[in-house]
């Protein structure tokens, strides 16, 4: 060896070919063209909830409404409502709720007889939940866009028409009362025996507890399809009327326990 250091000489390695491209079938651009949008949607869709979550707000709002000849009619939107009856006697009823929202700060106004909750979004969300205070001995005639109505102690004539959402009333000792859901439940519990009872909930379940006495009822029902239960004193010739329409819905009509 003449002290030079030998030299080993490697082969060039060739860089990896790049992988043949997919040809574009019909079914791949079938695919694309239902995917990407639906994966769009998705991730918009949960930008827009986090934004929704991240916005949420609410704030307190207060309004009275007028009685009229001494009877609250009132229009109460898609409004929740607890309605109570109030031990003091006045000429107005007093509504204190809260508004809750997001995105878009809604309008709250009672004009008259009307509470109104102006939501200008389509999207989001926007309600009322509240309470209305009303005078003693004021029979109420009360509408809502789909809001449900929780009440207790009314005490004169009661008229409800919901559009939909649940009534659940307690401690009635109303003698006259007429309620209309477009699909709600409806619960109502007598403390007194009533002479006239009116209901019609387009597919809701229908509850009524009587009191326990002596009293007996002329029943007319119609539960179109639903369950029906009445363990009470039936007499056709009674004054006490109950009359129930389910539309589907189940019934039943007995004595508080």
């Amino acid at each position: 060896m003449n002290g030079d250091t030998a030299m080993t000489t490697v082969p060039a390695t060739r860089p990896p070919r790049a992988p043949a491209k997919l040809p574009m079938t019909p079914g791949r651009w079938i695919t694309l063209m239902i995917g990407v949008p639906i994966a769009l949607a998705l991730i918009g869709g949960t930008a827009f909830s986090l934004v929704t979550d991240v916005g949420q707000a609410r704030y307190p709002v207060t309004g009275t409404i007028p009685l009229e000849n001494g009877q609250l009619v009132a229009s109460m939107g898609g409004a929740d409502i607890t309605l109570h009856q109030d031990q003091a006697r006045g000429s107005t009823a007093r509504l204190t709720g809260t508004v809750q929202y997001s995105l878009v700060h809604p309008v709250f106004t009672v004009t008259g007889t009307a509470v109104n909750l102006d939501c200008r979004i389509p999207t989001g969300n926007c309600g009322l939940s509240a309470t209305l205070d009303v005078p003693a001995d004021t029979p109420v005639d009360l509408a809502t866009g789909g809001g449900n109505v929780q009440a207790s102690g009314l005490q004169r004539d009661v008229t409800m028409d919901t559009a939909g959402g649940d009534v659940d009333v307690n401690d009635l000792i109303s003698p006259h009362v007429a309620l209309q859901t477009g699909g709600g439940n409806v619960t109502l519990a007598f403390t007194k025996v009533p002479r006239y009872l009116d209901i019609a909930s387009a597919g809701g379940d229908v509850t009524v507890l009587l009191p326990h006495g002596k009293a007996s009822y002329a029943i007319a029902s119609n539960d179109g399809g639903g369950n029906y239960s009445a363990p009470v004193p039936i007499n056709e010739a009674s004054s006490h009327k109950i009359n129930v329409d389910s539309g589907g819905g189940n019934i039943s009509i007995a004595e508080a326990s």
